[in-house]
């Protein structure tokens, strides 16, 4: 025994299969397995489409994409004229900026009205350089594309399109040089949505699904080496009563139908929590980004 622990168990925690297996069962057991299977999730993204492009334009919405870019030029990742996949490109949080010192982006984004908002600020730049790809991640096909190794970095920043060890291998598969992905880090602390899990499903909220550990790890027992930053990411949220309670219906839908009593819990909550119509909360989230080149290691990885 070491520690307590079985030598064997040890032994199986440095293997790429363990963590391929680890990040399956975290999955199983996730916020994310909570989803409801009779809607299409893209709908959820296209109603949170104008949400998260006003969060983008504001300046704290420009912290997060200021440190990825920033941390990308100290590792020397960052130059002028690369070609770059952004997978899960959202509203153009990391587009835009990119496509201003980028050869050229392509922009995969499937949700339509997310698409729409994206397209349209990066219109309202003046960039001419970007692509749009309206597919999941999972469904892309890099031979039948032809975009393996086409990339000199694929990057993904806290998309649901990366979930596996196949969606990540992807990644590799489509770079020539770099790739980069930022995921949750451990526990994160919304107020207003586990408060109202609780009061809703008479449970603790489920952890989600998405953590950095599980792709580092994969990659590092794979034979990569990858390099891993973890931050703190403190977000003060302010909004109307009605912006509020909208929002909470919103992500909820995801998990449960709206029967007039958890649309009357969540405006109650909304109504208690506030102060003269405007509701206001801190939400803490540790983050974790990896940056790793697919051609080097002490051995080959997986292609």
């Amino acid at each position: 025994m070491v520690g307590g622990r079985k030598p064997m168990k040890i032994l199986q925690e440095k293997t790429p299969e363990y963590w391929e297996r680890a990040w399956q069962q975290a999955h199983t057991h996730s916020l994310y397995a909570r989803k409801r299977r009779d809607l299409e999730q893209l709908n959820y993204w296209s109603a949170m489409a104008g949400f998260f492009s006003n969060t983008a334009k504001k300046k704290q919405g420009k912290k997060r994409p200021q440190k990825v870019l920033s941390w990308l030029e100290q590792e020397g990742v960052w130059q002028p004229g690369m070609e770059i996949l952004d997978i899960g490109a959202g509203a153009g949080n990391f587009t835009i900026p990119m496509a201003k010192k980028a050869a050229h982006v392509t922009a995969l984004e499937p949700a339509p009205a997310m698409l729409s908002v994206l397209q349209k600020n990066v219109r309202d730049e003046e960039l001419n350089n970007v692509q749009y790809v309206d597919q999941e991640w999972e469904a892309v096909d890099p031979r039948q594309m032809g975009i393996q190794g086409s990339f000199d970095l694929v990057f993904a920043s806290l998309t649901p399109g990366i979930k596996d060890v196949e969606t990540l291998q992807k990644m590799c598969h489509c770079s020539r040089d770099w790739c980069f992905l930022c995921d949750f880090a451990g526990s994160r602390f919304f107020p207003g949505r586990e408060e109202l899990w609780q009061l809703i499903f008479k449970e603790k909220m489920p952890l989600p699904g998405h953590d950095i550990i599980y792709p580092f790890n994969y990659l590092y027992w794979s034979g990569y080496m990858p390099s891993i930053k973890v931050w703190l990411d403190v977000r003060d949220q302010e909004m109307s009563v009605e912006e509020a309670r909208a929002s909470f219906e919103e992500y909820f839908f995801s998990y449960t139908e709206l029967t007039p009593e958890i649309k009357n819990t969540i405006r109650n909550y909304v109504q208690e929590h506030s102060d003269s119509g405007i509701y206001q909360e801190i939400n803490r989230i540790r983050l974790g980004m990896i940056l790793w080149q697919v051609n080097a290691g002490w051995q080959q990885g997986p292609k």
